[in-house]
């Protein structure tokens, strides 16, 4: 049964809006009135579209906060989404993703929240959109999401397509679990061989089953498959990189995502949380247990070692990946600064 439901108010961070207000004085959107999406895409080319909605329909991390945006979190296959999914779902925020056309919800004509109500996911609040498809996202827009305020958090595996849904005064904001390139690579290898229960989206790819990883690179070779640089393709809307792109996508990084690293998945979580404005939901700590340091969609498979020959083959498939993975567990560092920094002088 569907239910409307308010979004509760989101509390702001101070020290967010202190420290960002200090370096982005003087900061002004790009345009007074701005233009639609569709005028925009007559007068532009592709790559000069994706520029121009990404600098007026996002927020910079260092951007104060307002209650009209709303946080997007990309979400990376075998890089802990499902258990971000998991996590927030149990603290009782509103999620928009591709759980919520489900039981019918597509064909809602207009954009509500409703409640799943079962056992493994007790009082779950969605938004009736899909997030994760370019129709579904399509669709999303033409209802309004962004608009609305009803969702508290949104998951998008296709940011470049996502920011379409939003606009200068209702802006997106970013943030992501990053996960070593090559070990993603070899997870999702293996995840695609046994996920049966995702075959949307050609998730589960029964045709892998019972190939090695070796066997899965021949055919990468060959052009078959979709290993090359994944980040960079999906930052940038492209496919053929230079040094020129790396530079580029390191800067969008920089200035448009919250990082955080699925190797310090608990520290990520904590300054995801603070930023947002959750750190106080009274939900966390069980939720914490359950879906953050229990995990949730894990896959054991056998590992690749560093420095093998499957490593190494890895390693130069997805060069750019690597040199921008390694940018973003710098930049995690670099914000970890900015979280202390902040609190030290808040206590004092």
């Amino acid at each position: 049964m569907t239910e409307m439901l308010k979004r509760p108010v989101r509390r702001r961070i101070g020290f967010v809006a202190t420290f960002a207000l200090a370096l982005v004085t003087g900061y002004s959107l790009l345009w007074e009135s701005s233009p639609d999406y569709d005028t925009i895409r007559r007068r532009t080319s592709r790559a000069t579209l994706y520029d121009k909605l990404l600098a007026r329909n996002t927020g910079d991390v260092m951007e104060p906060l307002k209650e009209s945006d709303t946080p997007v979190y990309w979400h990376i296959p075998k890089a802990s989404g499902t258990s971000m999914k998991r996590y927030y779902g149990c603290m009782g925020l509103t999620a928009a993703s591709e759980t919520g056309i489900i039981d019918g919800h597509d064909k809602d004509e207009t954009i509500q929240v409703w409640q799943r109500g079962n056992k493994k996911f007790p009082g779950l609040k969605l938004v009736n959109v899909d997030t994760s498809t370019r129709e579904g996202i399509a669709r999303a827009k033409k209802l309004g999401l962004a608009q609305s305020g009803l969702a508290d958090i949104v998951f998008a595996p296709l940011p470049s397509y996502a920011l379409t849904m939003f606009d200068p005064n209702h802006k997106a904001r970013f943030f992501a679990l990053f996960r070593h390139p090559i070990e993603r690579a070899v997870s999702l290898f293996y995840y695609h061989q046994v996920a049966e229960w995702e075959k949307a989206g050609h998730v589960y790819r029964p045709e892998l089953a019972g190939m090695t990883i070796e066997e899965w690179l021949l055919r990468q070779r060959r052009g078959g498959g979709d290993v090359k640089n994944f980040l960079m393709t999906i930052i940038l809307n492209k496919n053929q990189f230079t040094s020129k792109d790396l530079e580029k996508a390191k800067e969008i990084i920089r200035t448009k995502f919250l990082v955080g690293l699925s190797s310090k998945m608990e520290e990520s979580v904590d300054r995801f949380d603070t930023y947002f404005g959750w750190a106080d939901n009274e939900k966390r700590p069980v939720c914490q247990e359950e879906a953050i340091k229990s995990g949730f969609n894990r896959n054991s498979h056998p590992p690749v070692e560093e420095g093998s020959e499957t490593w190494n083959v890895l390693a130069d498939y997805m060069s750019y990946d690597l040199q921008l993975y390694d940018y973003i567990v710098q930049l995690y560092e670099e914000q970890g600064e900015l979280f202390r920094t902040v609190t030290t002088e808040d206590i004092a």
